[in-house]
């Protein structure tokens, strides 16, 4: 009988050892768990407050872009779809007006989010500096404009240049629009962006250079500027690339230029109110519930 107590001996030590593991372990996890929960209420707490921080800078965000009211005043009948990826912009908008004319203006800044909404309120300020000191008058140059904001950009980004192994290709997209004050012509300047002009249903695409405000091979090549008569009845639009550029339908590829022409052609005869409900809903529709891609900006001006 005494070899059989023995083994009973040895197997109840081997269980008492395994319950002690287990209860180490058990001990451990609890740790872990406990470890886990406070990194998490860290992290949520921390989020919170970036997230309380972002809403902040957008509010000075929206503090510097016009309100919609500010932009009927200029022009009347007009509508602003404005649809940023994030909280805050790399997309802003603006206007401005002198003696002699009516601005509109439609920027994107490389990126969005943070990144962009930093870039879009350094380019907002330069713009504000700039038409201040430029005489905007019925023979004012837009490409001036886009020029002096080049250098301000390319001179303010250049100390990143320096500190960076890469090359920063920071800039923005833009188009200047000027209207004389009977609505009669427009002088423009776009840098990589279009104006949409739409005339008894057909649509015109006023092209301007394809460069980009910032580093560029063409950097050194001043910008140029355009004139285009304008009738009564006319719509015309001013883009950023979100629209164009955002991913959707059931085979997932780009809304494209081409199809930002389609619809502008078919909704240009509604009222401007309409019409923006319309082409939010008919991106909305596009997206089908993918996440956007970029900041969205549309402004539609009737003359």
């Amino acid at each position: 009988m005494q070899p059989v107590m023995t083994d009973t001996l040895g197997f109840q030590a081997e269980i008492d050892s395994q319950q002690k593991q287990i209860a180490e372990l058990e001990q451990i996890v609890a740790q872990k768990q406990d470890e886990i929960s406070r990194i998490a209420l860290e992290y949520e707490s921390a989020a919170k407050d970036m997230k309380a921080s972002i809403h902040y800078a957008e509010r000075i965000q929206r503090a510097v872009i016009p309100q919609y009211a500010e932009f009927k005043a200029l022009f009347p009948d007009c509508f602003i779809y404005f649809a940023p990826r994030d909280i805050v912009s790399g997309d802003f908008y603006t206007c401005a007006s002198s003696d002699h004319c009516k601005i509109a203006i439609v920027a994107d800044c490389t990126g969005h989010g943070v990144p962009g909404g930093l870039l879009s309120m350094l380019g907002m300020s330069a713009l504000k500096d700039l038409l201040s000191k430029q005489k905007i008058s019925s023979d004012f140059l837009p490409g001036e404009i886009l020029d002096s904001l080049r250098k301000f950009i390319l001179t303010s980004l250049a100390k990143a240049d320096e500190s960076d192994d890469t090359t920063v290709s920071d800039g923005m997209d833009f188009t200047l629009c000027v209207f004389n004050n009977e609505m009669t012509q427009i002088r423009y300047a776009c840098a990589n962006h279009s104006i949409y002009v739409a005339r008894n249903g057909e649509i015109n695409k006023l092209k301007g250079d394809r460069m980009p405000i910032g580093r560029h091979p063409k950097q050194d090549t001043p910008f140029e500027s355009f004139t285009f008569d304008l009738q009564k009845g006319d719509m015309i639009y001013l883009c950023s690339d979100g629209i164009q550029d955002q991913f959707g339908s059931p085979d997932d590829i780009k809304f494209t230029t081409k199809r930002l022409a389609a619809m502008l052609q078919e909704h240009c005869n509604e009222d401007t109110q309409t019409q923006c409900v319309n082409f939010s809903k008919n991106v909305n529709d596009w997206k089908a519930g993918r996440e956007q891609f970029d900041d969205q900006t549309l402004i539609g001006i009737r003359i």
